[in-house]
């Protein structure tokens, strides 16, 4: 390329310089524009402080007001009293016990330092809590109104009027309130426990009679406002807490401690077992009398073992061996546990051959001692036979060779039938949490030997509760009433909303074979093989068992009793297990017969039976 061009692009860059150069120039002009837009700016930002000071000069208190009448300035929960839980009597047995939380305003007491400090020391001198620790509380909460201590929940009422009484006097205590709480008692503490169940959280019931009808004894929790008015003045709003219904149960307090007591007096004074329970029921409506093993807790403390375990026992457990024993010491074995009833069974299986016109009342039948069944012998208790017995004293005798022959009889589909019919298999639908089925044959293992040990009470388990729900309604003349455990509903002033009306769930048996059962039943107590339990006065009918528990070789015996009182028109029924007795020679039904006579003896006035003169 030739100079002149080189001379003519240096020429050109220079131009286009002093162009850019010349745009970028900050002008007089410019100078001026923008110092006076500065000087209007800091006379609009002037103009309007001053005329924000005028406002609140002026109107200032009034926009205030009504800034905090639309700010809410307490919102505060009102706790319902929870139901109680009342024996058929009205005794208490759950009662919620109104306490207190005392609340703080940390705001209020952060506006003057003195009534803070009074405040403070009041509060610590008068609960015995640490200056510090209420201090805390106040400095880093400085802006809440509602703030509660760990060391101050749950006050009684008498402490809390007391210190009322010291804020009445002393102006400078301010900022703090009471707020209503309630905390669940059990007067009774062990009675009942298996039965009415804890409270595991707030309001939230667990186990028994507290968690199945946890709904009913719920009730709805208030509201409490609180607001400034346009004149500063503290207004409240009140949506008033509704109260839970109360539970009226079927059971009798004094009965239930009386059996709860002879089973604890039997473990430590008697010959003891691995398991002891009672249940008791009025055939006439499936209303529960009473219910209780030896599995007892403290109501007020549920995760106290010591009622059941020693210290050097508790200490030796791990956590999981814990929680195990918890669960079973919180269970209710009368509904939970299933296991093989032994000959308290006999009668359902008579029953069902009598409905069925398969046996009456004179048939007759060979016992030998033992009968074959398939390619199997089968003992009956009494080794060397029976000889020949008529039907009643087939049961009086407890004869295993006669029911396996009834039980043969029935044939397998029938015999299927009548166990479903009485209930066993299923749930009963008591009104408590925690029930079992039990496990019974289905047609395909039902073979013949299973039949003829499923007559006599083996190789099928059954719950405490379905045995004397059956049991009441093969001597009621056949009326199956589901089982039950509350009685009437009643609302917080103590009115009846409901009465729990008696539910017949079906007919398993006719009147002429009741009529039958019964008379057997007291020839059994009056001269059979449960004649220990008979008391002086009374009429009493019922079934002793002798249940082998697997595996055989082991030789632990399940011993029962079940009964009803009287015994020609029953009121009362009982039934009393005893898993394994503490003795060399287990398999003797007479610590079950003598339990439940002794039992019989000390409630029977307290439910209206009285003793013939």
């Amino acid at each position: 390329m030739t100079d002149k061009y080189y001379r003519e692009e240096a020429y050109r860059r220079r131009r286009i310089r002093r162009k850019r150069a010349k745009r970028r120039k900050f002008t007089r002009g410019m100078r001026i524009a923008l110092f006076c837009f500065f000087i209007l700016f800091i006379l609009a930002f002037a103009a309007l402080g001053i005329r924000i000071y005028g406002i609140n000069r002026d109107q200032g208190e009034r926009y205030k007001k009504a800034a905090l009448s639309q700010q809410s300035y307490t919102n505060t929960t009102l706790n319902y009293q929870r139901g109680a839980i009342k024996d058929r009597n009205n005794t208490t047995m759950a009662v919620s016990v109104r306490k207190y939380n005392l609340v703080l305003e940390p705001r209020t007491l952060a506006e003057d330092a003195e009534k803070k400090t009074a405040t403070v020391e009041a509060i610590a001198s008068y609960f015995s809590v640490k200056t510090d620790v209420v201090n805390e509380v106040v400095t880093k909460k400085s802006n809440s109104m509602y703030e509660h201590l760990d060391e101050l929940k749950e006050l009684d009422s008498k402490k809390v009027d007391g210190f009322k009484k010291k804020m009445q006097k002393d102006k400078n205590i301010v900022g703090v309130w009471f707020e209503e709480t309630y905390t669940r008692d059990y007067p009774l503490k062990t009675v009942g426990c298996n039965i009415i169940g804890f409270m595991s959280s707030e309001n939230q019931g667990t186990y028994g009679v507290e968690e199945s009808y946890n709904d009913v004894l719920c009730g709805t929790t208030g509201r409490e406002f609180g607001y400034f008015d346009s004149n500063m003045n503290l207004q409240r709003t009140v949506k008033k807490a509704k109260d839970g219904n109360s539970v009226v149960l079927t059971i009798d307090a004094n009965v239930q401690q009386i059996v709860e007591q002879e089973i604890q007096d039997f473990q430590k004074k008697g010959t003891g077992a691995q398991k002891v329970a009672v249940m008791m029921m009025n055939p006439k409506n499936g209303e529960v009398l009473a219910m209780a093993s030896n599995s007892t807790f403290d109501l007020n403390n549920p995760r106290d073992m010591s009622t059941m375990f020693t210290q050097a026992q508790i200490h030796a457990m791990n956590d999981k061996e814990k929680k195990e024993n918890l669960m079973s010491m919180w269970s209710n074995f009368c509904i939970g546990s299933a296991y093989e009833p032994g000959s308290t069974y006999k009668p359902f299986t008579i029953a069902a051959a009598l409905d069925e016109n398969l046996i009456q009342d004179s048939s007759t039948f060979n016992c030998r001692g033992v009968l074959k069944v398939g390619d199997r012998e089968i003992h009956c208790s009494n080794r060397s036979g029976h000889g020949v017995l008529d039907l009643r004293h087939a049961l009086m005798e407890s004869c295993n060779a006669a029911l396996m022959d009834i039980g043969l009889k029935l044939k397998r589909d029938k015999f299927i039938k009548y166990n479903e019919l009485y209930g066993f298999g299923q749930r009963t639908g008591i009104d408590l949490p925690g029930e079992t089925s039990g496990l019974l044959h289905s047609a395909d293992s039902l073979n013949e030997v299973e039949l003829a040990t499923s007559s006599f009470g083996q190789t099928q388990t059954m719950t405490m509760v379905q045995m004397l729900s059956g049991f009441c309604s093969l001597v009621n003349g056949g009326n199956y009433y589901q089982p039950h455990v509350v009685k009437e509903i009643q609302n917080s002033d103590g009115e009846v909303v409901e009465t729990i009306t008696p539910t017949i769930v079906k007919k398993t048996t006719t009147e002429d074979t009741s009529s039958l059962l019964r008379s057997y039943l007291k020839s059994t107590v009056e001269e059979g093989t449960a004649s220990p339990a008979k008391v002086k006065g009374y009429s009493i009918g019922g079934k002793t068992g002798t249940a082998e528990k697997r595996p055989v070789s082991a030789k632990k015996y399940l011993v029962s009793f079940i009964g009803c009182v009287p015994a020609e028109d029953p009121d009362v029924a009982i039934y009393v297990i005893i898993d394994e007795p503490k003795v060399k020679d287990q398999a003797h039904s007479t610590y079950a017969t003598e339990f439940a006579s002794k039992i019989m003896k000390k409630v029977l006035p307290f439910l209206g039976q009285y003793p013939s003169k």
